[in-house]
């Protein structure tokens, strides 16, 4: 097993950050509109619906997204892929990291336009 190489390391670390930060937002949200913590976008801070809504749904797709980093970091441990130590490791682990950031704001955003999609046009 190859649980000491940088892509195993940068990708199960982020996914454990991902998951217990998630479930933090998730169990106490923030209450109110603010411009330091929770998931805050444009579109998010429009409303307290809106804000109340995309807290919870962007911390159940953060959970999502950790799990996947930390489902590649076993897969990864176990089979010897970027088994190397060098930056390409950690950057191919920062690769899936942002595709994972992505995810989660595209999921989000188009669901708070699907739920809210009667006030879009105001």
């Amino acid at each position: 097993m190859y649980w000491d190489n940088g892509f195993t390391l940068t990708t199960g670390l982020c996914g454990l950050v991902f998951v217990s930060t998630a479930v933090v937002l998730y169990r106490f949200p923030p209450k109110h509109i603010n411009y330091l913590y929770g998931y805050r976008t444009a579109k998010s801070m429009k409303s307290k619906q809106h804000w109340d809504f995309a807290q919870k749904f962007s911390a159940l797709r953060m959970i999502e997204a950790g799990i996947f980093l930390i489902i590649l970091a076993g897969i990864s441990a176990f089979a010897g892929i970027f088994n190397t130590y060098g930056k390409e490791a950690v950057f191919a682990g920062l690769g899936f990291i942002l595709l994972a950031v992505i995810y989660l704001f595209v999921r989000t955003q188009k669901a708070i336009d699907k739920k809210f999609k009667d006030n879009n046009h105001e």
